[in-house]
C-alpha cells in the first residue's frame, strides 16, 4: 500500500504522495482521471491535456529520484490509468502521431536508463520521437501496441508513414491471449485451426497488412498481455508460402502437408523481433563490428532436484563451439559454470553469450529471476545468476542467448513489457537476446541452436538465422512441427 524512495510514495489509490520534492502539488491518480474527465465533458479540452501532462511529468520525476530498479518498475505502473486517459484524449483531438509519443513515453523508462546513467528530463522524449525516422534506421515496419480501458490502439509505422488503427479494450484482447496461449502449449493449433490463432490475426495484425511486405522485418512493440504472445504462431489466411530448399522441398512434395490448405503459421511470412520501446530504438547507435567470440556457460552441475542434468546440455554447449575458432571460445561448463565464473569474465568482451541451463523467474519480484548454475561453498543461493546482478555489469553482446526455460520473464509491468533475463541483458548493454516465453524442449532446443549458429555463421543476423531455424522445424514434416518446440524462444532487440 505504501512505497517509499529517496523523499516520494506512492499512496494507497496509486497517486504520487504529495510530500514527494519532484511532485509538490500532485493529486491521486484516481482524482487525475476525474477532473480530466470533468474538464472533457465541459469541451474544455486544453485544460484536461494539461492536467494529464503536468501529473505525468510529476510521476516521472518522483520515480527518476528512487534508487532502485525494484522501485521503479512498480512505481510507473501507477500511471498507468493517466497515460491512458491522455492517450484516448488526443485521439479525440485527432492528434494520433502525438499519442503515439505518449504512449512510447509510458516505455522502458527504467531500461532506457543505461548502467551509471542518468534518466532523462519529464517530457523531453516526446518532442525528439521521430516515428518514421526510427523505422527507417530499423529498416522494419514497427507495430505499436497500447492496450487501454476502454480501447486498444495499434500504431503501425514505415519509413513513409505512421497509421492509427483502433483495437478492441484490454480485457477482450488478454482473453484471447490468454485461451491461445494455451491452445499452442496443448496442442497443434494450425492443424486445428484454431479460432483463436485467427481471431488475434484479425484483431492485430489484420488492420496493418497492407503495410507488410512478404518477408520483410516486423518489429514488435508490444503492451500489457501482449508480451506474453508470440506474434509467430498467429494464423494468416491462405497456404504457406514458404519455400523450402530442394531436398526438403521435395520431401514435403511427396507428403503434403495436410495443416497448410487454408492457414499458415505468420512466421512464414515475416521476420518478427521484439523491441521495449521507440526511444530506445531511436538512442541506439551503430556499433563498429567486433571479433566473433563466444562466452558460454553451460551444462552445470546439478544444484538440486528441481534443475536436474539433462542429456543434451552437454551436447548443446559442446556443438555451439564448433562455431567458433577454439581461441575465440571461454567455456565454463560442469562445476567451473557459475554465477562467479560469468561475473569474473570480463563479459563486455564478448560478441556471442550463451547460457546452456535451467532457469526461474520470479512473478513477484522480477529481478529475481536468474539462470541456475552450478553451486559453490559461497552460500546456499550461490548457483544463481540473479538479473539484478546482470544489469550491474556492462556488456556489448551482439547477442545474448539463453537458452533454457522462462528466459524472458513472467511478469508484465505497465510500461516495462515481459520483464525478466532478457530485459536484464538488454538493460546491461546486449544488442539482441534470445530468452523463452515457456519450458522448452530439451529434444529440440539443440536442434534449433544448431541452426541458429549455423545461419550467424553463415553472415545472417540473430533475428533472421533464428527465423530460418524455427522454419526447419516448422517445415520438418513431424513432431517439431508444432509450435510447443519452436516458438517459445523469441529475439528482443535494443536497436
Amino acid at each position: 500500500a505504501h512505497a517509499e524512495g529517496a523523499g516520494g510514495s506512492i499512496d494507497e489509490d496509486g497517486g504520487v504522495g504529495t510530500h514527494a520534492p519532484a511532485a509538490q502539488g500532485s493529486v491521486g491518480r484516481s482524482e487525475v482521471t476525474e477532473a480530466g474527465r470533468l474538464f472533457e465533458a465541459e469541451g474544455n479540452l486544453p485544460a484536461a491535456e494539461q492536467i494529464y501532462k503536468s501529473t505525468l511529468d510529476s510521476f516521472d520525476a518522483a520515480q527518476a529520484e528512487l534508487k532502485t530498479q525494484e522501485s521503479q518498475l512498480p512505481f510507473a505502473s501507477n500511471a498507468a490509468r493517466v497515460y491512458d486517459e491522455y492517450i484516448h484524449l488526443l485521439l479525440r483531438l485527432k492528434r494520433s502521431e502525438d499519442a503515439l509519443s505518449v504512449a512510447d513515453r509510458s516505455r522502458a523508462r527504467t531500461l532506457a536508463q543505461p548502467p551509471g546513467g542518468s534518466q532523462a528530463k519529464p517530457g523531453a522524449r516526446i518532442a525528439a520521437l521521430n516515428a518514421t525516422r526510427i523505422a527507417s534506421k530499423t529498416g522494419a515496419t514497427l507495430l505499436f501496441y497500447w492496450l487501454g480501458q476502454t480501447g486498444s490502439c495499434l500504431w503501425a509505422i514505415t519509413p513513409a508513414k505512421t497509421t492509427y488503427f483502433a483495437l478492441p479494450p484490454q480485457t477482450e484482447i488478454a482473453a484471447q491471449v490468454d485461451r491461445y496461449r494455451k491452445s499452442v502449449l496443448d496442442g497443434d493449433p494450425l492443424a486445428n485451426e484454431d479460432r483463436g490463432g485467427q481471431a488475434l490475426y484479425r484483431m492485430l495484425i489484420s488492420p496493418a497488412e497492407k503495410l507488410i511486405q512478404p518477408g520483410s522485418q516486423v518489429v514488435i512493440l508490444a503492451d500489457g498481455a501482449l508480451s506474453q504472445l508470440n506474434f509467430e504462431t498467429l494464423l494468416a489466411p491462405g497456404p504457406s508460402p514458404y519455400h523450402a530448399g530442394p531436398s526438403l522441398q521435395s520431401a514435403r512434395s511427396a507428403s503434403p502437408d495436410p495443416r497448410a490448405a487454408s492457414l499458415h503459421y505468420w512466421l512464414d511470412d515475416v521476420v518478427i523481433t521484439s523491441a521495449p520501446s521507440l526511444a530506445m530504438l531511436a538512442a541506439a547507435k551503430p556499433t563498429p563490428a567486433a571479433p566473433r567470440n563466444l562466452l558460454l556457460l553451460g551444462n552445470p552441475i546439478s544444484a538440486s532436484e528441481d534443475f536436474p542434468t539433462l542429456p543434451l546440455f552437454a551436447f548443446e554447449a559442446k556443438n555451439i563451439q564448433t562455431y567458433f575458432e577454439p581461441h575465440n571460445v571461454a567455456a565454463f561448463t560442469g562445476a567451473e559454470a557459475t554465477p562467479a565464473a560469468y561475473l569474473a569474465s570480463d563479459p563486455d568482451r564478448y560478441s556471442y553469450i550463451h547460457f546452456v541451463s535451467h532457469a526461474v523467474s520470479s512473478r513477484t519480484a522480477p529481478l529475481d529471476s536468474a539462470i541456475i548454475l552450478s553451486p559453490t561453498s559461497a552460500g546456499a543461493d550461490s548457483y544463481k545468476l540473479y538479473a539484478r546482478d546482470i544489469m550491474r555489469r556492462p556488456i556489448d553482446a551482439e547477442l545474448v542467448t539463453i537458452s533454457a526455460c522462462y528466459g524472458s520473464g513472467t511478469r508484465s509491468y505497465a510500461g516495462e513489457g515481459l520483464v525478466g533475463l532478457s530485459w536484464a541483458f538488454l538493460y546491461a548493454g546486449a544488442h539482441s537476446v534470445i530468452g523463452a516465453l515457456w519450458e522448452v524442449s530439451d529434444d529440440s532446443s539443440p536442434r534449433l541452436m544448431d541452426k541458429l549458429y549455423h545461419g550467424i555463421e553463415d553472415g545472417q543476423t540473430p533475428a533472421v538465422a533464428l527465423r530460418q531455424a524455427k522454419l526447419s522445424l516448422l517445415h520438418s514434416g513431424g513432431k517439431f512441427q508444432q509450435p510447443f518446440f519452436w516458438a517459445p524462444f523469441q529475439i528482443y532487440s535494443s536497436r
